[in-house]
């Protein structure tokens, strides 16, 4: 299920959240709370990710929301006594994450959130950064690398006579891609990746199993572990440079995955208006001029429950 859909664990899991922000959390609604929590591994899932968005809305308030996620995670460790490591990573995963994050040292170049950014590269090589993303650029005598640390990262590949035989390697969550004169697009989605091919092709080596080329108009999800699994490549991911969402006859719910992921707090969309199909040319950085034009186009209503809670909902 795409993130966008408000399903009803996440709409729970929300409420939930929202009452104890209220300050009258009692013991009863402890009680319950627990209750709900342990009734189902989807809660738990749900409950994690709220705290998250959180953890993405809370800079306006940062003690605030400091003490309220501490005292959260306390709540939470206790209830889920017992459940096991069902929602953590494995170990091999962790030592891959790791790795990457290694090379923050290097100095990585960033963008903040409601910013792209272009570099050519010294193998002559187009590096064009997403909103609220970071990279590790190791492109030196015997060196050809990138590391993808968050975010989302497109790239048009060079030719410079000074790396002729040098391969370009792009390190992400899960794998290593090697590119054969290529345009494509990678992202990261926590410990999850996904590549995007619009020219040429990209090989991807994953942490565990075997290689796979992936040519133009293919894409591939990598798993924590380096698992793939093989999709269609997704024509957004790569017309983002200039700050526009271009789309036509594209479902409601896709226009809304894009919107949120420089969308402040979370931003879904309900079940039933998720098909409704969009054309129309969008800011695709700043959500709170694109969601009004959607809605006087569409028979939706802009739902603001909590200041970092907004929903479409039907009209």
């Amino acid at each position: 299920m795409s993130q966008g859909i408000a399903s009803p664990a996440l709409e729970q899991a929300a409420e939930w959240f929202a009452l104890r922000q209220q300050g009258a959390w009692s013991g009863d609604d402890q009680r319950r709370w627990e209750a709900w929590l342990r009734e189902h591994a989807e809660h738990a899932r749900a409950w994690q990710r709220v705290e998250s968005i959180w953890t993405s809305f809370a800079p306006l308030a940062p003690h605030a929301a400091a003490q309220a996620l501490d005292a959260a995670g306390r709540r939470r460790r206790r209830a889920l006594r017992g459940i096991g490591g069902a929602l953590g990573l494995g170990a091999l995963s962790l030592l891959g994450l790791q790795g990457l994050q290694s090379q923050r040292q290097r100095l990585p170049l960033r963008t903040a959130a409601g910013h792209t950014g272009a570099w050519t590269l010294r193998d002559g090589s187009q590096l064009w950064l997403n909103a609220d993303s970071e990279v590790v650029v190791d492109v030196a005598e015997g060196r050809r690398a990138l590391y993808l640390l968050r975010g989302e990262l497109l790239l048009q590949t060079g030719h410079a006579p000074a790396y002729p035989h040098l391969p370009l390697t792009v390190h992400t969550a899960g794998a290593r891609l090697q590119p054969m004169g290529t345009r494509f697009a990678v992202g990261r989605c926590g410990p999850d990746s996904r590549l995007d091919v619009f020219e040429g092709a990209v090989r991807c080596l994953p942490l565990l199993g075997t290689a796979l080329d992936v040519v133009a108009g293919s894409g591939a999800r990598i798993g924590a572990l380096g698992a793939l699994q093989p999709v269609a490549a997704d024509p957004l991911r790569g017309d983002w440079t200039d700050g526009r969402l271009q789309v036509t006859d594209t479902p409601l719910l896709r226009v809304v995955d894009e919107l949120a992921r420089h969308h402040r707090g979370y931003l879904g969309c309900d079940p039933r208006v998720a098909a409704l199909k969009v054309t129309a040319v969008l800011p695709r950085l700043d959500s709170l001029q694109a969601l009004p034009l959607l809605a006087r186009a569409l028979p939706i209503r802009i739902e603001h429950r909590w200041p970092w809670w907004t929903v479409l909902r039907p009209a």
